[in-house]
């Protein structure tokens, strides 16, 4: 019995910090977090989205209508093999990721419009510079 009883905390706090994971976080525009290990910021408009800072950042997922004008409000969630790394919420078009140089992450993202399918990319840090990933919603306006 004592055992369980120690047993039940520790696997309640598990179950809430798996189940936080899903709900995404909301990132602020222009401003960076630390989200599981994984450096993110949301930005791209105005003139901070020309801010040096933001090179540091491997990835930029940035979100797109038909016509490649910037979309912005979407949630992008993370995953790598273990599954399932983070789940944000982007004001602006662009999400920054500090990842691991070569390895390949799995990137879901919805805009918040009503009936806009999602999509879903396949991400890699290089061990250089900064990757640009464009994903388009052609049913956005």
């Amino acid at each position: 019995m004592q055992r369980s009883a120690a047993f039940f905390p520790a696997f309640a706090v598990l179950a809430l910090a798996t189940s936080a994971v899903a709900q995404p976080v909301r990132l602020p525009l222009d401003h960076e977090a630390v989200i599981g290990g994984i450096g993110v910021a949301c930005t791209g408009i105005g003139q901070t989205k020309n801010d040096p800072k933001w090179l540091a950042y491997d990835v930029r997922v940035e979100f797109a209508d038909a016509s490649s004008a910037y979309l912005a409000g979407e949630d992008l969630t993370l995953s790598g093999a273990g599954g399932q790394l983070l789940s944000v919420s982007c004001e602006g078009p662009w999400v920054l990721l500090k990842l691991p140089a070569g390895q390949a992450y799995q990137v879901e993202a919805r805009v918040t419009q009503p009936g806009v399918a999602s999509r879903t990319s396949t991400v890699t840090a290089p061990s250089h510079g900064q990757a640009r990933f464009v994903l388009t919603f052609p049913d956005a306006h």
